[in-house]
């Protein structure tokens, strides 16, 4: 078979052992980090070493053992700038969590409010959630915390540690807080303030059990990384991210981010204008998705089933019934929905929703706010009800069948 293919084919072979050595090595995927196209980010390392193009720079990779090599790879890939302070509603909740004087880690002899900034780059996320820290000290003086950055490049922890930056990396900050936290020297911006309590380190996030030794987090801030991971690796990641969550401990990804079908323990809350995750525990202080007392949308149906097919038929009956419809494929995702918008009166769910099954879902839903749902019936057939639970319904098929199982919901 390997006569038959193509020069081209022939061409792409060393890129190809070098993305999957890439992968099984550091979890990254060589597409996902160049989605612009390999060539334009590998171009000025093939010519650092004056390679006669990508293939030979694949093959020394492989075959070299040059570690250094490998480093400046993963820098390369996995290099992108950030602002201190940039995508400021991120750090809006945490603003105002501090502001909060009955917050209680602002109490005297409260824990140390442990925060981290998983694949920080050069830092500058990690001295944003120093700053927003440091404003709820200035108000309260006993109010202790730690923020700790780790990411997969050497090069780019190193220059966190030095906490230096050109100017331009802080035109988001708001001037007080600019002034008050950093000095200027020679056309660049200084942390000086903030490094005692900001830390670094150097791990592969999507290696198992990677983070342990950091201890657990309150707040775990994992923006913008994930995507360039193989699939693999997002798993790992994630996993490692939920694991290292104190009780009530948050997590945020980034905006395009998801847990997806994986059932870590989490459930989605409302973060500023978006969600995030929260680990369970006694007294969550996290900003509720919604007053608990807010009334269920009459004319919103939550349709949740893994699939795309059984949807589509849903929403069509549905809207024609009059209602607004929300899907979602799996349960995570279907909390996701139910977090964000107004809350449905009415979910469809099939009975085996992954990860765990639509009474899981259902189990979910207080935790969002949502204690009494008006209607719930069950798309699939399955396991025999719970005494008291939902209605069992086959998956309806014709109009008819369907307005027959919404008014026997409704009474």
């Amino acid at each position: 078979m390997a006569a038959e293919r193509g020069g081209d084919d022939l061409a792409r072979r060393p890129l190809d052992a070098l993305e999957k050595r890439l992968g099984e090595v550091l979890g990254l995927s060589l597409r996902e980090c160049a989605p612009e196209g390999v060539l334009p980010r590998l171009r000025h390392r093939i010519q650092d070493r004056a390679f006669d193009g990508p293939d030979a720079y694949a093959e020394y990779l492989l075959y070299s053992g040059d570690r250094g090599a490998w480093e400046d790879l993963a820098e390369t890939l996995t290099a992108n700038e950030s602002r201190v302070f940039g995508s400021p509603g991120d750090f809006a909740p945490l603003l105002e969590m501090a502001a909060d004087p009955d917050w209680p880690r602002t109490r005297p002899g409260a824990d140390i409010f442990r925060c981290l900034s998983a694949g920080c780059g050069t830092g500058e996320e990690a001295y944003s959630l120093a700053i927003a820290l440091a404003e709820a000290r200035s108000r309260s003086p006993s109010f202790r915390f730690e923020v700790i950055g780790a990411d997969l490049s050497a090069r780019a922890v190193a220059r966190a540690r030095r906490g230096v930056y050109p100017a331009s990396r802080g035109e988001s900050i708001p001037p007080e807080l600019r002034e008050r936290y950093f000095t200027e020297r020679d056309g660049d911006i200084v942390a000086g303030a903030l490094k005692p309590h900001v830390r670094f380190a150097r791990l592969n996030l999507g290696e198992p059990d990677s983070l342990l030794h950091l201890g657990s987090f309150d707040l775990v801030l994992a923006r913008g990384f994930l995507s360039s991971l193989t699939a693999e690796g997002r798993r790992a990641a994630v996993a490692n991210l939920a694991q290292a969550l104190g009780p009530c401990g948050i997590l945020l990804l980034g905006p395009e981010d998801s847990m997806g079908e994986s059932d870590l323990g989490l459930s989605p809350i409302r973060w500023g204008d978006r969600f995030a995750y929260e680990a369970p525990g006694p007294d969550s202080r996290a900003v509720r998705v919604r007053d608990p007392g807010e009334a269920p949308d009459p004319r919103l149906a939550l349709v949740a089933h893994r699939s795309a097919l059984v949807r589509g038929w849903i929403r069509i009956l549905l809207e024609q019934s009059g209602l607004e419809v929300v899907e979602a494929p799996h349960g995570i995702l279907a909390l996701e929905r139910a977090a964000l918008g107004r809350p449905p009166s009415l979910f469809l769910l099939e009975r085996t929703l992954p990860p765990k099954g639509g009474s899981w879902f259902l189990e979910r839903l207080p935790g969002l706010g949502i204690e009494k749902p008006e209607a719930v019936l069950y798309l699939s057939p399955g396991e025999a009800d719970a005494p008291g639970g939902p209605p069992s319904g086959g998956l309806p098929l014709a109009r008819r069948e369907l307005d027959a199982l919404l008014k026997s919901a409704a009474s």
